[in-house]
């Protein structure tokens, strides 16, 4: 069964080793072809369910699996009465683009042959047809490195603006499946549908934006528990579940204190704004010790705050709950003191922002880092690329070519749980459990976005001292910026907004008020 990926439904991700075990076991009790098969009838009932008026179909067939794929997709469309034309991609002359051909794709082209579909080379000179869709069924998951020619001009025709709608088969041609990074030339689908498993690269990675919507079919096989998915994505079935229950009886005591510090001269809007999230979702008490001299004793956005100075909220004589530190704190001598102290608290911990940024800088780093690794309470990292990759000594490049590998190198770095932030925000536990969340959109690309995420991780761990807490705040953080483009649009957002529209997203999930567009079978 076809299913569209959304942020409504967990799913397991699979890489490119896994997904070949998968195709190879099932191969061996399988009659020879069966997959290749069921992945043209899937790509064909997908056409008919998300393109119903398009009748004129090019099918952009590549030398191998994928290509065979789409011969196959092709035989199904043609039955269905679609005018299909097939263009072999990736060779001179058709002949020898046939002789290349895989076993199992070379038995579907013969079918193809025998329905007398329409089908010719496509030479690098010539204008790509009219058609009411274009089926990418180039290149799949073996790719290595990036695309050459002669289908790399392929691609970029493929690329031009005036293209009609893209539905790639397993994934763009030129994209990475486990990366999700490609090279120069990269398909940009309107529709991805992934199969036997969905791949991390369409998930999470600078180019994952190319796969447009991610529809996924396993093809019938379903693997053993023996392997153990390469990430999650995390969905609202996951979260629901991690969110603090209201107890009838509840008092501010029990739900949780958080202690905010940060908010040095010039920065103290980061630290309130931290605040404020974690005062929207639900923590009883919120304190914030800002380390710029005290000009007010009152927030007045939020005057249920409490303004302390720092020094009265360090040092673990506090009730129980969470400690934040980081956010617009600065890296001056008093922000290195105070970081200290943190990390000596035994209280769950989220250090964000300069508390990052404090691990690195100085004569002596070693110090406050092995801090980190030694701590025995629940310890949250809040990277964003730029700062993971200077906790790991490398450049943003490194760190965003393979994101889930940045994520478990800084957990086990720090033995701490890791929010790598990013299209696609990828959270990494000490035991090398990774999660892609599914939730959130560009309009989080704006100043105070992160100071509010670690505001709402700060909130629910007061309130549930458990990793999946982690896991709710991050997925409810993207919540809020995807109801807001869905019903206010792409202006006006600010991170000012995200306390509030957090908290409306908690409640329409409790509420079940949340539906996907377009989401179900095909």
């Amino acid at each position: 069964m076809t299913h569209r990926l959304s942020s409504f439904s967990s799913i397991a991700l699979r890489n490119t080793a896994q997904l070949r075990r998968l195709e190879h076991d099932a191969a061996q009790t399988l009659p020879p072809g069966t997959l290749m098969r069921r992945a043209g009838l899937a790509v064909a009932r997908l056409v008919q369910a998300r393109f119903a008026h398009a009748r004129r179909i090019a099918v952009f067939a590549g030398p191998g699996n994928n290509g065979g794929d789409g011969l196959a997709a092709a035989l199904h469309l043609q039955r269905a009465g679609r005018d299909v034309l097939v263009l072999a991609c990736g060779n001179t002359a058709l002949q020898s683009w046939a002789a290349r051909l895989p076993l199992d794709a070379a038995s579907v082209w013969q079918d193809v042959q025998a329905r007398q579909i329409p089908c010719r080379l496509l030479s690098a000179a010539e204008d790509l047809p009219a058609a009411d869709l274009y089926i990418d069924a180039l290149l799949g998951i073996g790719l290595s490195g990036p695309v050459r020619d002669p289908l790399a001009a392929t691609v970029r025709a493929l690329q031009t603006p005036d293209c009609p709608p893209i539905l790639s088969v397993d994934l763009p041609s030129g994209l990475d499946a486990d990366r999700g990074t490609s090279g120069p030339e990269c398909v940009r689908a309107t529709v991805t549908l992934s199969l036997l498993g969905v791949k991390p690269g369409l998930c999470t990675g600078p180019q994952a934006w190319r796969c447009g919507e991610v529809w996924h079919d396993d093809l019938g096989v379903q693997p053993p528990a023996s392997l153990v998915p390469a990430a999650h994505w995390l969905g609202a079935d996951v979260v629901r579940a991690a969110l603090p229950h209201l107890p009838q009886a509840a008092h501010k005591g029990r739900r949780g204190d958080v202690r905010v510090i940060g908010g040095a001269a010039g920065m103290t809007g980061a630290a309130l704004l931290a605040a404020r999230t974690a005062a929207h979702l639900g923590a009883g008490r919120v304190h914030v010790g800002l380390l710029a001299p005290l000009t007010a004793q009152v927030d007045a956005q939020a005057p249920e705050l409490m303004l302390r100075p720092p020094d009265s909220l360090l040092g673990g004589s506090m009730a129980a709950g969470c400690l934040l530190f980081g956010p617009g704190a600065g890296t001056a001598a008093a922000a290195r003191d105070a970081l200290q102290r943190a990390l000596a608290d035994p209280l769950p911990l989220v250090l964000d922002a300069d508390g990052l940024n404090l691990l690195t800088t100085g004569s002596d780093n070693e110090e406050p880092q092995a801090a980190v690794r030694q701590r025995t309470a629940l310890t949250v990292l809040t990277p964003h690329p730029l700062e993971a990759a200077r906790l790991l000594g490398t450049t943003v490049a490194a760190v965003q070519a393979d994101r889930l590998r940045a994520a478990c190198d800084l957990s086990a770095r720090f033995s701490a749980w890791v929010v790598l932030k990013g299209a696609g925000s990828v959270i990494a536990s000490p035991q090398q459990e990774l999660w892609v969340n599914s939730s959130g959109n560009g309009l989080l690309a704006t100043a105070g976005s992160g100071d509010a995420l670690a505001g709402a991780i700060a909130a629910l761990l007061a309130a549930r001292p458990h990793p999946h807490s982690v896991h709710a705040a991050v997925w409810l953080h993207g919540a809020a910026a995807d109801a807001f483009l869905a019903r206010r649009g792409p202006a006006g957002f600010c991170a000012s907004a995200l306390p509030e529209w957090m908290a409306r997203a908690w409640n329409a999930l409790c509420h079940g008020q949340f539906a996907a567009p377009f989401d179900g079978n095909a």
